[in-house]
Parts: structure tokens; C-alpha cells; sequence
């Protein structure tokens, strides 16, 4: 017990001296195998077997695509369509701000990503037409949120891994109306937060042709998460073999349709992909020789009693883990607090009878809430750079949109039913 105690005061010693979540994590675990006498020979095993599945190779690839996206043209696409729906509605950029992180965060699975994007595109004009910086900025974050949900989801993918036995694609399915809720839960609490605000009404009208036009446009960025999605569900790709097509289809767009890609933008696009995908990997490397050394000390088991004498009720283990997972989020980043806890936690919550979908969402959107919660709440430090707003007022405009993703969190986890009929009614569970 002494040993696991040292274990965790040394983890969060490094974090709290700032080290990086991946070397705070492998120095303590090199410095813990030492300790205990475990063969360090099993150190170098257990890194090239944490990234030697083959689902992880579909990361790089739906990174990619997201980054290739972003730099072709089809953001414009998407933006032009919500403007469709939503922008004759009071504070109509707000809501379009919105509806272009569910589509896009849906297309890169990023919410980091879908932050910097978005923001890129949506958070000046938003500025100049409603003069609050800090609301727009804090609805960009926010909205960011649902990215991670909507597939296809990088961080699905990293569950996926980490679970071990979970279908790519019946997670995918059961993440769908999760997204939907996020999102219109945002547009509510945006709503409520401007009807008292006196804001120019947009009295732009476009004719038949001009929305069938830009529909059209809209179609060609729309194909992908749905070639996507639809080729997992049905079994005609794997993972890896969507985020492929998805890199030869948004090429095919950059470069012919919309011909916006260009050899630097391209360039970039490859040096983005490397720079996130080798974090994301090493991460995941390392924290494969972490659980091998948490899973020879037992400490699932121990946490598992722990918890169990606790409450024996799989609705107070849930309530828990979400508590839990909330702190955590804090101070550790998604993707790396899901390769370190899940395969802690997901044989635990199988001796509850819990739905290791119902248990990865729960688990994906609890983490994916610190992304905009301090101090860490690194979108919230994305969106605000971009609108050149001190991070501190941002972070207090948005505190009813995380009370809306609060509550539908709660929702999710007290009542799965909400969603998990989506995987069944495909049959992929």
C-alpha cells in the first residue's frame, strides 16, 4: 500500500510542477519498477505493445483529414449551410457557432481542434457584430465540447483501445444522441442568455436558388462523416480504413472541388497531424507500462473493494465515477486521463453490470468537460487568445453552458436507455 501511495503522490508531484502528463507518468513508473524489483526489461516490451493495435493507426489518419478539412474549403461550406438554418434567429452567429462545432467537431472528432478552427473562422465576425468578446469565446469553447461526442471521435477511438474489448462502431452509434443533446442544450442556455440583450437583427434574405446552391456546396462535406460513419457500422471498413478514404476524399475536395489546398497548406496540415498524433501515442505507450504495473500491485482490485464497501449499487458506483472523473479533469488532459483510468475502472464497472458503452460514454463526456473547466480548460485558453479576452472572464461567461452539459451529463448516466438504442436498433450490440 506504501508503494501505491508513493506511486500517486509522485504523479501528482510532477504535474504539479508543471512536467508534462507523459514524462510525469513514465518517470514515475521507471522510478516504481526500480522500487519493487520488477524486471525493467518489461518497460520496452510493454511501450511498442501499447501502439501496436491496429485501431491506433486510424488517429494520424482522422487527424489528417480533420487538418486537410480545415484548410480546403469545407469549414466555409459547412458555416454557409447553418447560416441557412439558424441566422435569421436573435443572436443568429451564436447559434450558428454552434451548429458549425457539432457538424465539423463530427467531421475532425477534436475538440481542441474544433476550437482553433472554428474559432479561426467564427470569432472575430461574431465580435464585430455583437461587440461581447467574452460570450462568443466562451460559446466557441463550450460548443467545443461536443466534437469529442459526435463520431467519428478520436477519443472513442483511444476508449476503444483502452477498453479492449469494445466495438469501434457500436461506440460510434451510442455517441450520436449524447452530441444532439450537447448541442441543442447549448442553443437553449445561448438563447436564455441573450433574450434580453438588444442585438442588430439580420434582415439577409436569400433567394430559392441562393439556399439550394449553397446546400449543394454543403453536400460535399456532409459525404464524409456519413462514408465514414455509415463504412464502420456496417462492417464494409475498419476504423483504419475510414480515416483512409477520409484523407484521399478530403484531398479529392482540397484539391479539385475546392481548390483551396495548397502545397503550404498541405504541408502544414502533415505537420499539425505528426505533432498531435506523437502525443497522443506516446501517451498512450507509456501508459500501457503504467497499467502493468497497477495491474501487478492490484490496485483495480483495490479500488474496486474500495468502492464496493463503498455503495454495492451500480448507480452510486456511476455517481462516483463521475464525481471522480470531474476532479480529474481538472488537471489531466481527455486522451490521457482515459488511457490511464479506463482500464482501471472498466473491469470494476463490469462486475456492477454496467454497459461498458454506457460506461465509455459516461466516461468520454465527464473527461471531455475538463477540456473547458479550470485551471487546465485548455479550449477555453484557445478560444479566448483568438478573441483577445483575459481567460478569467471567459471562464465566468461560461458557467451556464457547463451547468446545461452538467445536467445532460447527469442524464446520461442515470438513464442510458436515452442512447444506447441507437446501437441495438443497428445491431451492433
Amino acid at each position: 500500500m506504501e508503494m501505491i501511495s508513493l506511486y500517486f503522490f509522485m504523479f501528482i508531484f510532477f504535474i504539479v510542477i508543471k512536467v508534462p502528463i507523459a514524462f510525469s507518468l513514465a518517470i514515475t513508473t521507471t522510478f516504481m519498477f526500480y522500487l519493487t524489483d520488477i524486471p525493467v526489461a518489461a518497460i520496452p516490451q510493454r511501450l511498442f505493445s501499447g501502439t501496436s493495435s491496429f485501431t491506433l493507426v486510424a488517429i494520424p489518419f482522422f487527424i489528417l483529414a480533420g487538418e486537410l478539412m480545415s484548410s480546403g474549403g469545407i469549414l466555409n461550406r459547412i458555416f454557409d449551410f447553418c447560416r441557412i438554418l439558424v441566422n435569421r434567429l436573435k443572436g443568429g452567429f451564436y447559434h450558428i457557432n454552434i451548429l458549425v462545432s457539432m457538424i465539423f467537431g463530427g467531421l475532425n472528432g477534436s475538440a481542441v481542434a474544433d476550437t482553433s478552427a472554428c474559432g479561426s473562422l467564427l470569432i472575430k465576425p461574431t465580435i464585430k457584430e455583437y461587440k461581447d468578446p467574452e460570450l462568443v469565446a466562451a460559446i466557441t469553447a463550450a460548443s467545443s465540447v461536443v466534437g469529442p461526442i459526435i463520431p467519428p471521435s478520436i477519443p472513442m477511438l483511444i476508449y476503444v483501445f483502452a477498453a479492449g474489448n469494445v466495438s469501434v462502431s457500436a461506440m460510434f452509434a451510442a455517441g450520436i444522441v449524447p452530441g444532439i443533446l450537447m448541442g441543442g442544450g447549448m442553443m437553449l442556455v445561448t438563447w436564455f442568455v441573450i433574450r434580453n440583450k438588444k442585438l442588430p437583427a439580420n434582415n439577409e434574405k436569400l433567394s430559392l436558388q441562393q439556399k439550394l446552391l449553397i446546400f449543394r456546396r454543403f453536400l460535399v462535406a456532409f459525404a464524409l462523416p456519413v462514408i465514414m460513419i455509415g463504412g464502420i457500422v456496417s462492417g464494409i471498413f475498419t476504423p483504419t480504413e475510414a480515416g483512409c478514404v477520409a484523407v484521399l476524399y478530403a484531398f479529392f475536395i482540397g484539391l479539385f472541388v475546392t481548390r483551396e489546398l495548397t502545397k503550404k497548406s498541405i504541408y502544414a496540415a502533415f505537420y499539425r497531424t505528426v505533432l498531435i498524433s506523437a502525443m497522443v501515442l506516446i501517451m498512450v505507450s507509456v501508459a500501457k507500462v503504467s497499467t502493468y504495473w497497477l495491474t501487478l500491485n492490484d490496485v483495480p482490485y483495490i479500488i474496486g473493494g474500495f468502492m464496493q464497501a463503498i455503495t454495492t449499487s451500480p448507480l452510486g458506483f456511476l455517481i462516483l465515477l463521475v464525481i471522480f472523473y470531474l476532479i480529474i479533469g481538472l488537471f489531466i488532459e481527455q486522451a490521457a486521463a482515459i488511457i490511464m483510468l479506463v482500464p482501471v475502472f472498466l473491469p470494476i464497472s463490469v462486475n456492477y453490470g454496467i454497459d461498458p458503452l454506457h460506461f465509455g460514454i459516461v466516461t468520454i463526456v465527464s473527461l471531455a468537460l475538463g477540456l473547458v473547466t479550470p485551471p487546465v480548460g485548455l479550449c477555453v485558453y484557445i478560444s479566448s487568445g483568438i478573441a483577445g479576452t483575459k481567460v478569467e472572464s471567459v471562464f465566468k461567461r461560461i458557467l451556464p453552458f457547463l451547468g446545461v452539459q452538467f445536467f445532460i451529463l447527469i442524464l446520461l448516466t442515470l438513464f442510458p436507455q436515452i442512447y444506447l438504442w441507437v446501437p441495438k436498433l443497428l445491431g451492433l450490440t
